[in-house]
């Protein structure tokens, strides 16, 4: 499955979660078993997506902004990504915030999904740098430490 187009879940697909804009010239498909994490991680987004437009969408129907999903080994060294990041098994997002609030939204959010549903996920971290935020969240299929954090750069 190498198709961008290729839909997820209903509203990401395979495109928006390999993609980089800041090394284009990086070849970035991944494995196969790396697609059923990025659908795993699809299907919290999903949920996210739903209930931030329940809840806090002032302007209709919001779509969730992924800066980062999947990273091969050579695109994850040029980002200057963790040897262990979650991203390298398609197992992560980075979903830019428009600002601090809407980070803080999302992360409670997804918090109370894990709660409600009893799952489990890797790690949820609101990340700044200089004045852009972003959260990354991260779900793998077993193993998932409920990791929670900040981190301003």
């Amino acid at each position: 499955m190498t198709d961008p187009k290729t839909k997820l879940t209903p509203h990401f697909t395979l495109g928006e979660m390999t993609r980089s804009t800041s090394h284009p010239e990086i070849y970035n498909v991944p494995p196969p078993a790396y697609v059923d994490n990025l659908t795993r991680v699809c299907g919290w987004l999903e949920k996210l997506r739903e209930q931030y437009n329940r809840l806090y969408s002032k302007f209709g129907d919001e779509t969730i902004k992924i800066s980062s999903g999947y990273r091969s080994e050579k695109l994850n060294r040029a980002v200057g990504g963790a040897r262990d990041s979650n991203h390298l098994t398609g197992c992560a997002a980075d979903i830019v915030c428009r600002d601090c609030e809407q980070a803080v939204r999302y992360a409670a959010i997804l918090l109370d999904l894990s709660l409600s549903s009893g799952q489990a996920f890797d790690e949820l971290i609101i990340e700044k740098k200089f004045t852009h935020y972003w959260l990354h969240f991260a779900v793998r299929k077993d193993g998932n430490r409920g990791k929670v954090s900040a981190i301003v750069k």
